[in-house]
Parts: structure tokens; sequence; C-alpha cells
């Protein structure tokens, strides 16, 4: 299978490239970015036969049609904001689609291209790292084994030990975690959407070992606009989604947040006009570097719960489903952030270009990947999905 992935010199995305890498039923890797100097510096340390490379320009619909038509499926690893660009391109091109999610606003409308990827017999996927992505997939398993579903609740938390408190390492891409941290959450709760102010909502969760217990408070995301719709045939009526970043840097972006550094509006100082957030993004990459040169060893977790409540058989049942993510021993010079939301987007990628997901169309990652197929996937390289099933006697 051949395989193109935008945004390819990005942080998170190297996790799906080094699993393309060394799956040997991938012949080619083409990585297109507008970096092209970080895209060469990222084949070289790739060191592969079958990476090519390319500068891209994501708002050049021709040139972009033109590169995907010779592959077979397109992660799309740049940010949300290129989604339907990249999307329309891929109709165009009649080649697979996946990204990383696209927040809540932009998978609702991503989700309304159905019909257009149906009638080109390709598949497009919104939502496969690992929230969104995996915790889809755990909903899905859990669905697809009650009767009646009334509600899921995911619940994300994240610790870092490697951080100090001077730090400001972000778990995945800055814009993506400003856009969570400035616009207004949703919630579907009694059957309807609900926009919350930022924080507002927050709770306590005991997560499993190594994470421990963790405020964690709404953010935007693309499960609680997908599963409503995904799982309306059994009665959905409440999903919520909640996040705990590392302490150390949650404080720290809350701050920065305050001060502006969110906007994407040009100021002017001393006559130079600059952008608040792409300045912080300028400067967080520059200390990401720095860092992960000091780094010796990555000492950063995940855990996703997936709590999903209902009938089975006409008692009150729930399924609660976990999921641990530590980096990846074979993997050593990547920490776990990037490992578990691009390696799970290789896996998604690798099914839609391998034709082992059948159905055509546009869909959130549980109403079309085969559950038992996908965690098997994962756990090839160790993350493994746990499952506990209460009923009421």
């Amino acid at each position: 299978m051949k395989i193109a992935v935008l945004g390819g010199a990005g942080k998170v995305v190297l996790g799906a490239i080094q699993d393309f890498v060394e799956n040997k039923d991938v012949k080619e890797v083409f990585l297109g970015d507008i970096n092209l100097e970080a895209l060469e510096a990222r084949k070289q340390r790739l060191s592969s036969g079958k990476v090519t490379i390319s500068q891209i320009d994501l708002n050049n619909h021709h040139e972009l049609v033109e590169v995907l038509r010779q592959y077979d499926a397109c992660l799309n690893g740049s940010s949300h904001h290129f989604n339907i660009k990249v999307m329309k391109a891929c109709l165009q091109a009649k080649t697979h689609y996946t990204d990383f999610g696209g927040l809540f606003h932009w998978a609702r409308e991503q989700l309304q291209y159905n019909d257009e990827f149906k009638r080109e017999g390709i598949t497009g996927i919104v939502g496969s790292g690992s929230a969104p992505g995996i915790v889809n997939v755990m909903a899905r398993y859990a669905y697809d084994r009650l009767d009646k579903v009334h509600s899921v609740a995911i619940r994300d938390g994240i610790v870092n030990r490697n951080l100090d408190e001077n730090d400001f390492t972000p778990p995945y891409a800055i814009e993506t975690l400003l856009d969570e941290y400035m616009m207004n959450p949703f919630v579907y709760t009694n059957g309807e959407f609900r926009e919350l102010n930022p924080f507002e909502g927050e709770e306590v969760v005991d997560f499993p070992h190594p994470i421990g217990t963790q405020s964690v408070i709404p953010t935007i995301h693309s499960e609680v606009a997908t599963m409503p719709i995904s799982f309306k045939e059994k009665g959905i009526q409440h999903v919520s989604f909640k996040l705990a970043l590392p302490k150390e840097f949650e404080e720290k972006l809350r701050f920065v947040v305050s001060l502006g550094f969110g906007s994407n509006k040009p100021i002017d100082i001393k006559g130079t006009e600059v952008i608040p957030r792409k300045v912080l993004a300028h400067l967080t990459a520059l200390n990401v570097a720095k860092k992960t040169k000091e780094v010796v060893k990555h000492d950063d977790h995940k855990a996703l719960q997936v709590v999903v409540i209902g009938e089975k058989e006409g008692k009150a049942s729930k399924y609660i489903m976990d999921c641990v993510i530590s980096p990846y021993e074979k993997w050593p010079h990547m920490s776990q952030g990037v490992f578990s939301v691009g390696f799970p987007a290789a896996v998604t990628t690798r099914l839609l270009a391998s034709g082992q997901i059948k159905e055509r169309g546009f869909f959130a990652s549980e109403g079309v990947i085969p559950t038992q197929l996908y965690f098997d996937e994962l756990a090839k390289r160790g993350i493994r999905v746990e499952s506990s099933f209460i009923q009421q006697v």
C-alpha cells in the first residue's frame, strides 16, 4: 500500500510515520509539508528508502489533488483548520482520508460530506488518534454489546514526570491546545447539545496507575459531536468529554491564554505587526526541540477511560473501558504523547489503504472501524484496551 502524510514535518505525526516505515505492507510513504527544511531533516533521520518528500501548500488544491492521486490513503497530520481542504482534494483524487480530529465544529461540518465520499467510492474518517480515535472505538465496543445506550462519558488524563516547574512542553500541538482551552466546550445532555463556558464542569477522576487522581475539565472535542449521531439508534441521551493535562503545563497554559497569547489577531509592537499565537507556537517549538535533546528517557503517560451506561436484556448495565499508554520502548526517541496519537492514526490509515474497512462514506471512528481488528493492531505495539461489564442484579 502507498500512503500520503500531510503535515509530514509535524511533531505528533512522527508516531504514524515511524509505523509506516516499519510496516512491511506499506511500500511507499510520501511526506508533504510547507516546511521543506524540516522535511529534509526528518527524511534524513528516518533513513528509509520508502520515504519521499515534497514541499506542498495545502491551500493549492490542484497541486494537492495531483499528489494524492498516487496514493491509497491520506493521513492529514496538519492542523484541523485544513481538514476540509484536504478532504476536498481526496474526493477529487479518490483517495481514502483520515485525520487527528476536527474538534467540535469542524467534525460536524466534515460529517456532512458522507454522501460525496460514498459517491466517489472512498472512505473518510474524522479523528483517528487516541482521543478522538481510540476512545471512539472503545465506546463502539461497549455500544455493540448493549441493547440500549443512555450515556457515554470519556475521560482523558495525562501526566509527564519529565516536566519541572519552569517547563512548557505541550503533550501535542500547541495550536490545538489553545483552541481546546479558549473555545467554549459542548456536552450532549438530555438529547441536546449544550454550550459551556471554558473550565466549567470540572471533576475529579481516579485514573489507573501511573496516572492517578486528576482534575478533568470539558474541552471542545469531536466525540461529543459525532457519538449522538453514531449511537442514535440505541437512544443515546448524554455524551461528555473531559481532559486533564499535566498539571505543571496546564497552569502555564491558562496563564499564557489569560495574557492573550492564544489570539490570532495581529498586534502592533513598535511598528512591527505580530500574531501572538504564532509567536507562542514558534517559541514553544524552540523549547520543545531543546528539551527533547535533554530528555534521557521519556516518562509521560496517558489514561483513557470510557464509561458507557445502558441496558442489556432489560437490566441496567455498564461497560467501563480502560486504556493506559506509556512510551513505546522500541521507539525510545519518542514521547508517549507522540506515540499515543500518531500510532493509532497509522493503524486507521493502514486499515483504509488495505481495504479492510469496507464501508464507503464519511464517518467518525466509532462508525466504521472493526473494533477487535483495531484492538489487535494496537496491541502489536503494546497498547491494550481492557473492559469491565457491570450489570444490576
